[in-house]
Formats: structure tokens, C-alpha cells, sequence
């Protein structure tokens, strides 16, 4: 007999794009990585020590994960990081409720990321849902318990435990409430509790997290609006990038629709084009905004940001042809580019179209090294990397023959283009 309330075949797991999407999340803090997995575990264990139902639970561990949604900044997140107080805080959770509320599944997230620095004896507080309110504060416990516990690498988690726990028990009553310290300081004796924070065991202590979680089932078009989610919190890394991901995204989509494919294939393409740059979260921001070349080691740390696309989007099983495209979007026709090296007849057309469409979009942006091309000299920049081997030349005719539609698409700007001679 069917089950009406059983999720569709295709269905997508919210809970495991929720992950992924915190895999992206811990790269901002470049070294400091794993910090939305950490406070997750150490905020679901809080919660169970309070006796919570199993759905708050969930609710509470699918905000950890996404707590610092708000943050693309390397710099902002040292001084979350480091600073217990710090002036700038409110922003990043205003910013990261904004985004999540626009997704209807994690409407309730997104009010609980919205007070995860709000102290307990704060009128923001009480003037919120009372029990959304206590989830926001565990949340806010977890992150200082990781921050603290920051001050302290390199020591055994063991050896840390008594002085976190004594830190924590002194802001009882004001940051936080003393039923969710109170709650800490039972659950925080168990030596498992810190031992599950270790880099080696985070990963298999989340899985066991999310396999408890309350399923959160939705149909494939959500993709798309966790994609363009997700594509805000990357362009918002540096003001040079603004749009960047979007307009890739809106490109690639018109170039496939162009060279004659599916339907499907397309929208997966835009997707692709959204989510491209996942990586760069780990990229410093003093790189990204740098006015002269990269040396060696700083190119290193911008090249690797397609291969951390590629992991994130690989952790997803129904993504794993946007997964391939995204992070084959620098390699070249000659395996010259990165991260794979891969031969011209190992790269589908769909990332051909993505490397032409993201090229082109940089081209006609502001960067801090120079000002944006005019339309004569991206095509002329075009040509010389189908000459060069890098970008895909039959995707380039395409452009040529389109140019109009492909520079509106890049660029957001319509019109003004009667009297153009770019050939």
C-alpha cells in the first residue's frame, strides 16, 4: 500500500544540503575550520540535557550548522571568533536570517540564527517566541564553548574542559540563561562530549547527528532557491564579486539553452553557475582584494577553490553532474587548467559553457586590478583563450553570435546597444 506521507522518489534531503552547504560555511574561517559542525554537536548535546523534543532538537541543530550564514568576510570571522562582544556581531545575524527566511522550510531557522548572539538578559530576548528564544541561546553557548576551546589548540579537549566549563558558568544569567548553562555543565562531564570535537571523529558524530534528525523532504525546484541562497552569502565576500555567481549563473544558462540542450540539463547548469564558487569562502580576503598579482602561495589559495566546490557539491548525491561542472569550471582543452588537469574530451559541454560564461562575466566586472572591459575587448579576450587552449571555441562562436543577449546577461544591464561594433 503507498504511503501518502512517504517523500517522492526524487525528493531532495534538506538536511543533507543543509551540510553540504555548512561544509562551504566552515571555509571562511580558512584555518579555523569545522566551527558550524562543532557548535551543532555541542549544541545538540545542550539541547538533550534540557530534555527537548527530538524536533526542536533538529530545528536546533540545522541552525548550528547554519549559523554563520551571514558571515563571507575572513575578517569578520576572527572577530567572532575571538571576541566575546564584539560591535559588528548583530550584523552577520540580521544578514543570515534575511537569507534563510527566504526559503520556507527554515523559516524557523532563520529566526533562531536571527538571536544566536543575543544575550539572555537582553530586551531582544524577551521580547521574542520564549522557546525560539532558549534554542537562539543554547546555539549562542555552543559557539562561545567552540570559541573558547579556540584560545586553547593544540590542548588535549580533555584538559580544556574544566576551565570552558568555568568560563561558561561565569556568564550564567546575563549571556546566558542558567537552565541552558546549567544544562551544559551536566552533559559536559561525559568525556565523549568533547572527544566527538576532534577533527578526526566531527565528521561520523554529525553524520549520527543527522541520521536522528526529523526528515525535511522537498521537491528538486528547491535547489535552485538554496542555490541562489547560497550564491548571495559567496558575492558578498568581497564588493568586487557582487553578483558574480548570479550573473555566471544567468550566462551559462542562456549559453546552454543556445547550444540546443535539455531543458534539464539547463537549469542544472544554472545551478552550477550559482554555486561555482563555493569555494572561494576559504580564500582570504586581503587575496581577493589584492590590487597586484598573486604570488606563488596566493595563487595557491585561490587555486584550490574549484576543488573545494567540487567536495562541498560531491556530498550531495543528486548533484553530482552540477558537482562535476562546477568544479571542472578553470580547467582548460589542453589540461592546463585546475584543479583535475583533464583531457579536452574529459570535459562535458555543460562546463565548457560554465568556464566561457564565468570568464566572460569577470571580464566585464570591476576588479580591484582593473576596470571592467568594454564589449570589443572581451570578445577579443575570448578568442585568445580559445587560441590559448582554454575555453571551449564553438562555445565562444555562440557568444560571438550573441553577443547582445550574453552581455545583458552578464552584466544586468539592458539596452544601448544599436549602434555596437564588437566584431
Amino acid at each position: 500500500m503507498h504511503d501518502a506521507s512517504a517523500p517522492a522518489a526524487d525528493a531532495i534531503d534538506l538536511n543533507q544540503v543543509a551540510l553540504a552547504l555548512s561544509d562551504a560555511l566552515d571555509l571562511v574561517g580558512v584555518e579555523v575550520v569545522q566551527h558550524g559542525k562543532r557548535v551543532a554537536l555541542l549544541a545538540a548535546g545542550v539541547a538533550r540535557g534540557l530534555g527537548l523534543p527530538e524536533d526542536d532538537v533538529s530545528d536546533l541543530f540545522l541552525a548550528a550548522l547554519l549559523h554563520d550564514c551571514g558571515v563571507s568576510s575572513t575578517r569578520v570571522h576572527q572577530h567572532l571568533v575571538g571576541e566575546l562582544d564584539w560591535d559588528g556581531t548583530p550584523e552577520h545575524c540580521d544578514v543570515g536570517a534575511r537569507l534563510l527566511s527566504t526559503f520556507g522550510p527554515f523559516r524557523r531557522v532563520s529566526e533562531i540564527v536571527r538571536l544566536h548572539h543575543t544575550r539572555w538578559d537582553a530586551p531582544a530576548r524577551t521580547a521574542a517566541d520564549p522557546a525560539t528564544a532558549r534554542l537562539a541561546n543554547v546555539v549562542f553557548l555552543a559557539d562561545r564553548v567552540d570559541a573558547f576551546l579556540l584560545t586553547r589548540r593544540g590542548e588535549d579537549p580533555l584538559l580544556a574542559r574544566e576551565p570552558v566549563r568555568r568560563s561558561i558558568g561565569e556568564l550564567g544569567g546575563t549571556y546566558f540563561s542558567e537552565e541552558v548553562v546549567d544544562a551544559f555543565q551536566k552533559v559536559a562531564v561525559a568525556e565523549a562530549y568533547w572527544l566527538s570535537l576532534e577533527p578526526h571523529h566531527v565528521e561520523r558524530a554529525i553524520l549520527r547527528e543527522c541520521a536522528r534528525a526529523r526528515p525535511r523532504p522537498g521537491p528538486p525546484a528547491v535547489l535552485r532557491q538554496l542555490a541562489v541562497l547560497f550564491a548571495h552569502v559567496v558575492d558578498a565576500k568581497s564588493p568586487f564579486t557582487a553578483e558574480h555567481s548570479a550573473r555566471v549563473a544567468r550566462l551559462a544558462a542562456l549559453l546552454g539553452r543556445l547550444s540546443g540542450l535539455p531543458a534539464e540539463t539547463c537549469e542544472k547548469l544554472e545551478v552550477a553557475g550559482l554555486l561555482h564558487d563555493l569555494g572561494k569562502l576559504r580564500v582570504p580576503d586581503e587575496i581577493l582584494e589584492k590590487p597586484a598579482p598573486l604570488d606563488e602561495a596566493e595563487f595557491a589559495a585561490v587555486e584550490r577553490h574549484a576543488f573545494e566546490t567540487y567536495q562541498i557539491l560531491s556530498r550531495i548525491p543528486s548533484l553530482a553532474d552540477v558537482a562535476e561542472w562546477a568544479g571542472m569550471h578553470h580547467e582548460g582543452l589542453r589540461s592546463t587548467g585546475y584543479p583535475f588537469r583533464r583531457l579536452a574530451e574529459e570535459i562535458p559541454v555543460p562546463a565548457r559553457l560554465l568556464a566561457i560564461a564565468d570568464v566572460f562575466q569577470a571580464l566585464v566586472q570591476r576588479r580591484p586590478y582593473r576596470d571592467p572591459l568594454p564589449p570589443a575587448d572581451v570578445l577579443g579576450q575570448l578568442r585568445r583563450f580559445v587560441e590559448a587552449g582554454q575555453l571551449d571555441g564553438e562555445g565562444v562562436k555562440l557568444v560571438e553570435a550573441n553577443f547582445v543577449a550574453c552581455w545583458e546577461a552578464a552584466t544586468g544591464r539592458a539596452g544601448g546597444f544599436a549602434t555596437l561594433r564588437v566584431m
